[in-house]
C-alpha cells in the first residue's frame, strides 16, 4: 500500500512568532486586494515563509479558521505556478472583515490575483 504525502505547508515555510510578522510589517511593503492585505519583506532564506492573521472583526473561531484554511489552499496551489519556493520572501496575508460573506471561488481569485500582482511589484523594486 501506498502512503500518501501530506500536503500540509511545512512548519519551516511557515511564520509563527509574533517578532517574524512585525519584521514584514516594518520593512515589507503593503500589497492591497479585495478581501486581503498582503506584506511581503525578503526573508534571506533559502525559501518563502507563510504567515496569516484572522482578527475577532471576521467573526467567530470557525469562521477565521475557515478563512486561514481558504488562504493556506490558496498558497499551497499558488506556490508552484507562481514559484514562490525559489524566493527568499516572507509574505503575510491579513485577511478583511469583509472576506466572511464571501465563497471560496471569489476568495481565490482575489487571493491569487494578489500574490500575483505582490510577485510583480517585488520583481519591479529588486
Amino acid at each position: 500500500m501506498e502512503r500518501l504525502r501530506s500536503e500540509a505547508l511545512p512548519k519551516t515555510k511557515r511564520l509563527a512568532k509574533r517578532r517574524e510578522f512585525l519584521r514584514v510589517y516594518e520593512t515589507g511593503h503593503k500589497q492591497f486586494s479585495r478581501y486581503t492585505v498582503l506584506f511581503v519583506a525578503a526573508n534571506g532564506l533559502a525559501h518563502s515563509r507563510l504567515g496569516i492573521t484572522a482578527t475577532k472583526k471576521l467573526g467567530k473561531a470557525n469562521v477565521r479558521n475557515r478563512l486561514k484554511r481558504w488562504t493556506r489552499e490558496i498558497y499551497r496551489r499558488n506556490r508552484e505556478p507562481l514559484g514562490l519556493d525559489a524566493l527568499a520572501l516572507d509574505i503575510v496575508v491579513n485577511v478583511k472583515p469583509n472576506a466572511a460573506q464571501t465563497s471560496f471561488q471569489e476568495f481565490s481569485r482575489d487571493l491569487g490575483r494578489g500574490l500575483e500582482r505582490m510577485l510583480t511589484a517585488t520583481a519591479a523594486r529588486s
